[in-house]
């Protein structure tokens, strides 16, 4: 009787977990079966992909159902628990890094699209780097297949925004803002010498200060350097990785920072530079969209975050491969999700969706139709930082971003940070044996 009455409890405890997925029971009002289901978290943009999904259904008869989870955390909590029940939609995004997606096509839950990719020149269309952040290489280091494992939606980079009536009235030429260091420095003197808050970022988010500093590993190591890093090969206590410590500090010691910088969410930085409370903020494409509904009359431009002297390498960006969307491998609609997004990502879908969503499309052909700014964006995509078969410990980022944060406020020395992230380094690599 009790094994009788534990069957009846577990039954019933994953009759209501599948039904927390897929719903039970039925409303007279409800729509029809969708052909498609996409799960993402992606709220600005539903109304634009439910008015590409009614296009579809007229020119196909394919119903495609986009469905919103979010904020992201959630999302990705959503899709974890799906993959364990066996339950994810036909199309989806982990929202993970490249270790992380690799768990996942190991676990054969997204497909390998590279066969459709070469069909019609698919992937063709594509900034070549749209393509690359869910591209895995030959010999990489997650035992993957090689090829091609998502379908790009758009793309971003991230810069440096200038408001430029804020440099006008500093005295800087908004039409020529700084291209090294030094000008950079300068002209946030000269910001701070007028009143004006020289920068300002969400620093307090530990990826987008990293990103900043990456600009400069790229700088002073080129390629090799930043995955002989990774390896374990060039150590953190390197005087180039003390030099980028450096420049956090010199910046300190030029009062460019906005008071709380190491603090900051992104948006609270966004909403600063919206409102003209500082010249200047690194932010990504994303932020021409976030500051045109905060501040509509805004006149800003962007540039590339300057580069050092002594570099022998190209300044490169963190940025590439924006919104992707994974197909399922086990899903039975698996086709009519690939026919659905290589339709999605054509020109008049991209050219609507960048129209809808001020995003830049992944579609290179469709580039010339996008705003100044966004063309700019675009336009630096070529420049942004290259795939790599290797990735740091998130243990050894983390570090990295903690030490910045020190450095800006005072707490340690250059050397000191450097010697604290090598210190971790060490430590992650004695652990891996």
């Amino acid at each position: 009787m009790l094994k009788l009455k534990t069957f009846v409890s577990v039954s019933i405890c994953l009759a209501f977990f599948v039904c927390s997925f897929s719903g039970c029971g039925k409303n007279k009002n409800e729509q029809p079966k969708a052909d498609v289901v996409i799960w993402h978290w992606m709220t600005d943009r539903q109304d634009a992909f439910e008015k590409l999904a009614a296009t579809y259904l007229e020119e196909t008869g394919v119903r495609v159902l986009f469905e919103t989870y979010a904020p992201t955390d959630v999302y990705k909590s959503k899709i974890s628990a799906a993959a364990t029940a066996n339950l994810l939609p036909d199309v989806f995004n982990p929202i993970s890094d490249k270790k992380e997606v690799a768990s996942y096509i190991n676990a054969g839950y997204i497909a390998d699209l590279s066969e459709d990719m070469e069909k019609d020149g698919w992937k063709d269309i594509f900034f070549a780097k749209a393509l690359t952040q869910n591209t895995f290489e030959p010999g990489n280091e997650w035992n993957v297949k090689p090829g091609i494992y998502a379908v790009p939606l758009d793309v971003n980079s991230l810069m440096i925004y200038y408001n430029k009536d804020l440099f006008t009235q500093a005295g800087l030429d908004p039409e020529n803002p700084p291209k090294t260091w030094s000008e950079f420095i300068e002209a946030g003197k000269k910001l701070r010498a007028a009143n004006i808050q020289p920068f300002v970022s969400g620093f307090g988010e530990g990826w987008l200060i990293g990103a900043f500093a990456q600009s400069y590993q790229w700088n002073l190591f080129g390629k090799e350097g930043v995955l002989e890093t990774i390896e374990g090969k060039i150590p953190y206590t390197d005087k180039r990785w003390i030099k980028i410590f450096k420049l956090f500090e010199e910046m300190k010691n030029a009062k460019l920072f906005a008071s709380g910088v190491v603090t900051m969410v992104n948006k609270d930085a966004e909403r600063s530079f919206a409102t003209g409370k500082a010249a200047m903020a690194f932010n990504g494409s994303w932020g021409v969209n976030v500051y045109l509904s905060m501040n509509p009359t805004l006149n800003y431009s962007v540039m590339a975050p300057p580069s050092l002297p002594e570099a022998q390498f190209p300044m490169l960006m963190f940025g590439g491969e924006g919104s992707s969307l994974f197909i399922n491998e086990k899903s039975p609609n698996k086709q009519k999700a690939i026919d659905f997004l290589k339709w999605l990502t054509q020109g008049p879908q991209q050219t609507f969706l960048a129209q809808a969503t001020l995003n830049i499309p992944s579609n290179k052909t469709v580039a010339d139709d996008l705003s100044p700014v966004l063309k700019i964006f675009s336009e630096n995509i070529a420049n942004t930082f290259e795939s790599l078969p290797k990735i740091e410990s998130w243990q050894v980022n983390n570090f990295i971003n903690i030490n910045l944060q020190s450095v800006i406020i005072g707490e340690r020395t250059p050397e000191e940070a450097a010697k604290e992230v090598q210190g971790e380094k060490e430590r992650q690599q004695k652990a891996a044996k």
